[in-house]
């Protein structure tokens, strides 16, 4: 235990995912170490895909986590460096017992983080992961060692990409989408995106400008940053662009701007594909599986709109879980994730990029037009100017004053959503100024003040 520097793997758990600063504090000797034990809990000779995004601490501790598998006789598919649901697609094609995916975070920029799936390509449950981080705590107890012409195999798969591709393509009207001429801008985010989106869209006859499909270094800054956000915006106008997207680091959600720069709220999104979207039009007998933080006027249109509905927390792989339980048609988190069930039981930002293409090609209709007339909820409003030296790394510094104050919190990639018991509120950053928009919603008005109250405090000290 002496190589081991974290006595106890629970400082390093974070919403049932192990993350941490690689070499600093989360070492290649820990992710071995974790790699050999998630081994030892599948059979021996099982498969598992691991991936990673494209940085150097990524393949670092990819690598490591590779050699502790290998040794309890575990075979590995290897994706190298990929998008999360390309990693989910590919663990369910081919059938392998689960999956390992190895990359930074929104805003955990500086940090890199290990998450688990199961054979049906879901994060595992929080028992789950604390059984491997129990496991570790008594490390090497129940760990196995396999003789030497045992240690398991690593295959490449290639043309992973190109079938994903051509699969997500099927449960599109690509004709359809081919023919309306549209145009849209991409924010890749420096990750494996790059390499699968302008590749989709073009292929169904979509104009795409895309931007930062490069690797760069990590940095303290999280990506999307609200500056590479505002670039996609200005450059959606400027180049008369349909719409623009700012992808998540791993692929699995996207932040949209409408054809004037504007912002698409995850609300508008969510009434959006509930609207418009046949294949849940089609659905009205089964659920539609939201988040308890899901605003009231959202969660009554759902009802209204003839579908059951079931509001689950939103740890990792639960709403999955419930999708399969409840035969869901439909499920949205308030981190702007949106599950298509007939492609997959998980969120991918490439598939709902398409949904939001087909849309606007069957109803003949620009996004701002299309959400326009959705309800909205009763909030209470508040915009605070700030400088320009906090906006740089204004996501950071939210993040930092929701754990410093014990708020618990959603990231929303450009909004930070602080609830409690009483209410939730939103966090925005502007798009077109230096400044905060807050927002918040309780049956109790007095209470949605005193939210936003105590927020404008604690922004006018950032």
């Amino acid at each position: 235990m002496s190589n081991i520097p974290v006595k106890n793997l629970n400082e390093l758990n974070k919403n049932g995912r192990i993350i941490g600063r690689a070499n600093y504090i989360f070492t290649p000797e820990i992710s071995s170490s974790i790699g050999s034990i998630h081994g030892s809990i599948n059979n021996q000779n099982e498969s598992i895909v691991m991936g990673r995004d494209y940085h150097n601490d990524s393949i670092m501790l990819k690598r490591a986590y590779t050699s502790g598998l290998m040794s309890t006789g575990i075979n590995l598919l290897n994706l190298s460096d990929c998008t999360f649901p390309l990693l989910q697609f590919t663990i369910r094609r081919f059938g392998a017992s689960g999956g390992v995916y190895v990359s930074g975070g929104h805003l955990y920029s500086e940090d890199v983080g290990i998450r688990f799936l199961d054979a049906g390509g879901i994060e595992l449950s929080q028992n789950e992961i604390q059984r491997i981080i129990d496991s570790y705590n008594t490390y090497p107890k129940d760990v196995r060692r396999v003789n030497p012409n045992e240690i398991g195999q690593i295959t490449a798969i290639p043309q992973t990409s190109d079938i994903y591709i051509k699969s997500l393509q099927q449960f599109v009207d690509k004709k359809k989408i081919k023919k309306a001429n549209l145009k849209i801008v991409v924010d890749c985010s420096y990750g494996p995106t790059g390499k699968i989106t302008p590749l989709l869209i073009n292929d169904i006859g979509v104009e795409v400008i895309a931007l930062n499909t490069h690797y760069r270094e990590r940095s303290s800054s999280p990506v999307p940053s609200i500056n590479t956000i505002r670039n996609t915006a200005d450059i959606v106008k400027a180049s008369n662009s349909h719409l623009g997207v700012c992808f998540d680091v791993d692929g699995s959600r996207i932040l949209v701007v409408d054809e004037n720069g504007l912002e698409i709220s995850y609300e508008d999104l969510l009434m959006l594909f509930v609207t418009f979207d046949k294949r849940i039009q089609n659905s009205k007998a089964n659920t539609i599986i939201t988040t308890p933080s899901i605003p009231l006027v959202v969660k009554k249109f759902i009802e209204d709109s003839g579908f059951p509905i079931k509001q689950v927390e939103n740890y990792p792989g639960e709403i999955s879980r419930q999708i399969r339980e409840e035969r869901a048609c439909f499920a949205a988190a308030d981190t702007l994730k949106f599950y298509f069930t007939e492609f997959a039981p998980f969120s991918d930002g490439n598939f709902i990029l398409l949904k939001i293409l087909e849309i606007m090609t069957a109803q003949d209709d620009l996004l701002s037009s299309l959400t326009r007339g959705f309800p909205k909820g009763t909030k209470i409003n508040k915009t605070i100017a700030v400088s320009q030296d906090v906006i740089e790394n204004i996501h950071n510094r939210l993040r930092e004053v929701a754990e410093e104050t014990g708020y618990r919190y959603h990231d929303i990639i450009n909004e930070l959503k602080i609830f409690d018991n009483k209410g939730y509120a939103l966090i925005k950053v502007a798009l077109h100024r230096d400044a905060i928009l807050l927002s918040a919603e309780s049956e109790d008005k007095n209470e949605a003040q005193k939210m936003i109250n105590k927020l404008e405090k604690i922004i006018s000290k950032l």
